[in-house]
């Protein structure tokens, strides 16, 4: 479980505010709908409220970030909550449902990458190399709040029948963007979140924008 302030990053000389970086705790904390008590979020426009309020991220992958990124990296680096264990992009549905603690939490879509990772690591393509391997992590709205810390288990509670993971919905948010049938498909499940919703529904319309051009900071 990890947590973090708003905070100054430096990059190219100048300063930016941002709570990419969270720190793992080992105490108990209250999660609100709104998230952790004590975690933040610099831009409360683009990231965190009611269906974005937890990230998770897969503690696998930290191995091979540290590989590309040259350098040993703590969880929370990337911004999580959570870092979580079997819980890759192909392996959690939205809908699915959670339980935390006293809480639970439902899977609403997809991490969009931000593009303050890139000025954290100093590497500009690290958005789109996120985007591009699918390794994005999910995000989660909480529909019991309650007491939850590191010793609390995190077990799935309801496997959403439609089967929809988040790697289905990072193709067709980034990859197979004209794929109507699969956007459809999608579009079906009601757990789905807002932002989401519209972005599929511009693409039925035909408006395939590459959302990366529309990256906004945490």
């Amino acid at each position: 479980m990890n947590i973090g302030k708003a905070e100054s990053i430096e990059h190219e000389g100048k300063h930016i505010l941002s709570a990419i970086t969270k720190k793992p705790t080992n105490d108990r904390v209250f999660l609100s709908d709104l998230g952790l008590q004590g975690d933040e979020q610099a831009n409360k426009i683009r990231h965190g409220g009611p269906h974005k309020a937890i990230c998770a991220y897969p503690e696998e992958y930290y191995t091979d970030w540290e590989k590309v990124l040259c350098r040993e990296l703590p969880f929370g680096s990337f911004g999580e909550n959570l870092t979580v264990q079997g819980m890759r992009e192909s392996e959690v549905n939205i809908g699915d449902i959670f339980m935390w603690g006293e809480a639970l939490l439902e899977v609403t879509q997809p991490r969009p990458p931000c593009h303050k990772l890139a000025k954290k690591f100093g590497c500009p393509q690290l958005p789109l190399i996120f985007q591009d391997l699918g390794k994005t992590g999910f995000l989660m709205r909480v529909l019991q709040e309650g007491w939850v810390s590191i010793e609390s288990q995190f077990v799935c509670f309801k496997t959403h029948s439609s089967k929809i993971s988040i790697k289905m919905v990072n193709e067709a948010m980034h990859k197979d963007v004209s794929n109507k049938e699969l956007i459809m498909n999608i579009l079906q499940v009601e757990a789905l979140s807002p932002s989401v919703r519209t972005t599929l529904k511009l693409r039925l319309a035909g408006h395939y924008e590459d959302s990366t051009n529309r990256m906004q900071g945490m």
